[in-house]
């Protein structure tokens, strides 16, 4: 499936300078500084993200800023983390002060008037000063009501599992392998909290084949997530020390697994929305003119099912690592290397 892909930072040949016209992404990433090569589309022609389902990859278009405008209106200011984020609560990364102000206010059905015609700033300092703010600003970066109301059947459920649940003792090295897998995912993804959410008005209300300005950006964006995730990999325990043909192989199979799962994650239901690196937010109309088509309803139903886990950092990135971990992939040159690699993973995942 992915024959002609050439992935960002991991070139067997080092010395070639110019990218080939059948190459997915072209950057000799391992050689100098990350930055986007001349190459930005993800996929080539208009058919949109499901090209990746029917054969080679190849990209033939040069991004040009100028080309198509995308018209932007912020949603949302100063979305940073209000306090140390303790996990992941009712769909966000979130510190404890604010999951238990959110999760009584669901629960109780409070109704807040704020004093000041809905402007005020939320952070640290100030959050106590206005719950009509705080409020909203918990929905805004994408807290789920829905999560809180069924908190209480979980609980319940759970209370019921403790007498039979199996417990795990993590080694130190297993420990040390979670932490560092975790901290991976957090150089290389910010969560949804810490982006300024911001949208666009772009072909947002009914369904087309493409819509060339989001699609545009969608490849700008996804480029730029690919480098990441090759960054991601790099910083896995033993990735490096595989050879250069199985870390390539590897990321050709696993990368459009890995780009998904982190969408995924950043999912507002409250919104039906989902919100990229750079914080542009698009609601699933436009997820389907973006270049997603027939695969959109598919993927929001796969975000769905993720927000019960409610997975922190560390999960995340364990998942992300065993799906690209796989010895299964074809064409891998020492697959009993990779298998080596992965189970550690998956007995921390248990």
């Amino acid at each position: 499936m992915y024959e002609s892909v050439d992935v960002v930072g991991l070139s067997p040949s080092p010395s070639r300078s110019s990218p080939s016209p059948g190459s997915f992404l072209s950057m000799d990433y391992y050689h100098r500084p990350p930055g986007l090569g001349p190459e930005k589309g993800l996929l080539s022609g208009v058919g949109g993200l499901q090209r990746h389902f029917g054969g080679s990859l190849v990209t033939g278009r040069h991004w040009s800023g100028s080309c198509h405008s995308i018209e932007t209106e912020s949603t949302s200011s100063g979305e940073d983390l209000l306090d140390k984020s303790s996990g992941y609560h009712y769909g966000v990364s979130a510190c404890e002060g604010c999951k238990g102000f959110f999760r009584r206010s669901i629960q109780k059905n409070m109704v807040y008037t704020c004093h000041r015609d809905k402007v005020c700033v939320i952070n640290k300092v100030t959050r106590n000063r206005c719950q009509s703010c705080r409020l909203q600003k918990c929905l805004d970066v994408g807290m789920s009501k829905e999560l809180v109301r069924n908190d209480r059947t979980k609980k319940k459920k759970e209370e019921k599992r403790q007498g039979e649940t199996e417990i795990y003792v993590l080694s130190a090295d297993t420990e040390q392998m979670i932490e560092q897998v975790r901290q991976a995912h957090q150089d290389t993804f910010p969560s949804l909290c810490q982006l300024g959410k911001y949208t666009t008005n772009n072909s947002s209300e009914h369904r087309v084949s493409l819509d060339v300005s989001l699609w545009d950006k969608f490849s700008e964006l996804s480029t730029k997530c690919i480098i990441k995730t090759v960054e991601f990999a790099k910083q896995l325990p033993g990735f490096t020390a595989l050879t250069i043909a199985d870390q390539i192989t590897l990321l050709k199979a696993a990368c459009l697994d890995i780009l998904i799962l982190r969408i995924c994650t950043r999912y507002t239901p409250d919104q039906d929305t989902m919100t990229f690196s750079d914080g542009l937010t698009l609601n699933r109309t436009q997820m389907h003119n973006a270049g997603f088509g027939p695969l959109t309803d598919l993927v929001f139903s796969f975000a769905n099912q993720l927000l019960p886990l409610e997975m922190d950092d560390a999960e995340t990135g364990l998942l992300s690592a065993i799906c690209l971990l796989c010895g299964d992939r074809q064409d891998l040159e020492e697959p009993e290397k990779v298998d080596v690699l992965q189970e550690p993973m998956l007995e921390a995942l248990k």
